[in-house]
Order: C-alpha cells, then sequence, then structure tokens
C-alpha cells in the first residue's frame, strides 16, 4: 500500500475531525491523532444563522485577558478551508454563506468569554478542548448561557491552573453530560452549572479544594442522583442543589466547613432519602428553608433532626415543608434544638 507523507499544515477537510480516509496522510497538526495522543487543538462547531450579534454567515469567538497567565497568540483553520493565523484578540469569522462549521483553534487559548451574550446559541459543541484553558487561571461566565451547546470531546483539556469556575456553564441547558475535567484547583464553583437543565448525571469531579458552592447545580432539574463528591473545604452552600427536582436521594458528602446552608436542596421535590448523620460534625446553624418543599420520608427528617441534635450547635434555624412529619424520635430532637435556641419548622 502506497502512503503519501506530507509533513505541512492540514487543510484538508476530510481529516478534520473524522480522521484519516484516504492514505493521502498530512503529518499536520494533528499528529497525535494517528498515535493515539489526541489531537491538541480546541474544536467547536457553530451555527451561524442562530441567533446573534453577528450577520447570518458569521461568527463572532469571544475571549476575556483577565484571570490568565500566557497571553492569547494563536491561529484559525475552518471546515471551509480559511485559515487566519496570528490573533491576540477575540475575532469575527465570515463564512460564504449561512450554514454549520467547525472551527479549529491552535497556539494560545486560554479562555472564551461568552458571557450571556454575542453569538452564545451559535456555539454547537465543544468536539475537542485540546489546548484550550492552558494559561488560565479563571473560566468565570466562559461559556455563560450556550443554550444550544453540548459536549462531545472526549479529552480534557488543560484545567488544572484554574481556580475559578464562577457561571462558567452557566444554563447550557443542552448538556446531558459533563466530561470529567480536571478540577483539582478550583476554589469557587458558584453557579458553575446552575440551570443545565438538561444534565441527568454529573461525574465525580475532583472539588477537594473548593470552598465556594453556592448556586453550583441550582435548577439542574433532569439530575437523577449525584457524586460522592470531596466538599470537606465547602464555606458556602447557599441555594447549592435548589430546584434539583428530579433527585429522589442525596450521597453523605462531608459538608462539616460550611456555614450556611439556606435553600440548599429547596424545592428538591422528589428528595426522599437523606443519609444519616450528615450533620453530626457541621459548624453550619443557617439551614433556613434549606428542605422547604422537599418530600422527605419520615426516617430522613429524623436523621437530619438528629444529626443536628449531634452537631452541638446553637441558635440555628431549620425549615422542611412537604414530605413527611417526623416521628418521635424527631419530636425529640426538636424538642432538644428549641431548648438550645433554634427556630424549627417542619411539616406537621
Amino acid at each position: 500500500m502506497a502512503n503519501n507523507i506530507n509533513f505541512g499544515k492540514i487543510y484538508d477537510s476530510t481529516w478534520w475531525g473524522v480522521g484519516v480516509t484516504s492514505n493521502n496522510i498530512n503529518w499536520g497538526k494533528s499528529y497525535l491523532d494517528l498515535a493515539g495522543g489526541g489531537d491538541e487543538r480546541f474544536i467547536i462547531s457553530v451555527k451561524t444563522d442562530n441567533a446573534g450579534t453577528s450577520a447570518t454567515n458569521q461568527f463572532t469567538l469571544p475571549i476575556n485577558t483577565s484571570g490568565i497567565t500566557q497571553a492569547f497568540l494563536y491561529d484559525i483553520e475552518t471546515s471551509d478551508g480559511q485559515s487566519i493565523t496570528g490573533l491576540t484578540t477575540g475575532t469575527t469569522i465570515t463564512f460564504p454563506s449561512a450554514g454549520t462549521y467547525d472551527i479549529f483553534i491552535s497556539g494560545s487559548f486560554p479562555q472564551c468569554y461568552f458571557n450571556g451574550v454575542g453569538d452564545k446559541d451559535k456555539l454547537l459543541d465543544i468536539k475537542n478542548f485540546g489546548i484550550y484553558a492552558l494559561g488560565s487561571t479563571s473560566q468565570e461566565r466562559a461559556f455563560f448561557g450556550c443554550s444550544n451547546m453540548v459536549i462531545s470531546a472526549t479529552d480534557i483539556g488543560h484545567f488544572e491552573n484554574v481556580t475559578s469556575f464562577t457561571n462558567a456553564w452557566f444554563n447550557c441547558s443542552s448538556l446531558t453530560s459533563f466530561p470529567l475535567l480536571d478540577t483539582s484547583s478550583v476554589t469557587n464553583f458558584r453557579g458553575a452549572w446552575y440551570g443545565c437543565s438538561s444534565l441527568t448525571s454529573f461525574p465525580l469531579l475532583d472539588t477537594s479544594s473548593g470552598t465556594d458552592f453556592p448556586l453550583s447545580w441550582r435548577n439542574c432539574t433532569s439530575l437523577t442522583s449525584f457524586p460522592l463528591i470531596d466538599t470537606s473545604s465547602g464555606t458556602s452552600f447557599f441555594a447549592t442543589w435548589e430546584g434539583c427536582s428530579s433527585l429522589t436521594s442525596f450521597p453523605l458528602i462531608d459538608t462539616s466547613s460550611g456555614t450556611s446552608f439556606n435553600f440548599a436542596w429547596y424545592f428538591c421535590s422528589s428528595l426522599t432519602s437523606f443519609p444519616s448523620n450528615a450533620f453530626d460534625t457541621n459548624i453550619a446553624n443557617n439551614y433556613s428553608s434549606s428542605f422547604s418543599f422537599t418530600n422527605l420520608t419520615t426516617q430522613s427528617i429524623d436523621d437530619i433532626l438528629v444529626s443536628l441534635v449531634t452537631s452541638g450547635v446553637s441558635n440555628g434555624t431549620f425549615d422542611q415543608s412537604g414530605g413527611q412529619a417526623p416521628s418521635a424520635t424527631g419530636q425529640n430532637a426538636i424538642t432538644t434544638l428549641l431548648g438550645r435556641g433554634w427556630t424549627i419548622t417542619t411539616t406537621a
């Protein structure tokens, strides 16, 4: 079998994203695909005539220079054969006609910044992370509002030095799954997956550095389960799982450093089962509306109340509504908590 090998750049659109389709092998930027090492380009798919601020045959790629440790300097190739080099700012790409195109980004590209505006609805798919996030410490609002976007990428990019995921995937309502990215350095997960209403499951991400979890999974209405992530450093859990209306049970995660749980499981209307001993070592006293509009069983509400007694914390607030009332065991716990200055509301 004859092989014609070219060591130059890749421009053959039959190669991009689909592998080799002939014996004319081009050892350009994607040589890693053949070696089994993965494509290092950041690859996205866009539909130019979706709603946006650019023309119906254009796509604007937004960037943010805040929170980066290396400058933007990147090249673009497109599935219609364009090549744009030496870019240092965001750019608008003009295509010959309205349609769906792939965009291949190489070089240094630390962060997108859709921020809920611009051409957010034109982004359809992250097909490969590649060099994305290398040189980034913040992904704040990176894909905020990209409601048509899915992630088909099987690689994990370069998120290892990112410390902020604040609103990074906010309202990415078409996401049905999320990749196992390296989030080991992230401290702020505020609103990270808020409104990702099509997510049905979530990976066991490394959240061991996380301190801020407010609103992180709020209104992830299709989540049916939640993993045993490490939240031992978390201090704020305000409305963290609020509105996760398909969750039926919850794992025994470590929230012992948490200082606030107000609205944490508010309107988790299918939540029936909650683990015993969940708050035994907690220091928080704010559970205002934390279990309002849930569907907890008597056993679960009993276990929660007993666990609050075990914590030894005084002068707190706790609210539960919906589901079943506590038994005599739970009522005895309530009596103890009231004696410690707590305000308690439960299902009658």
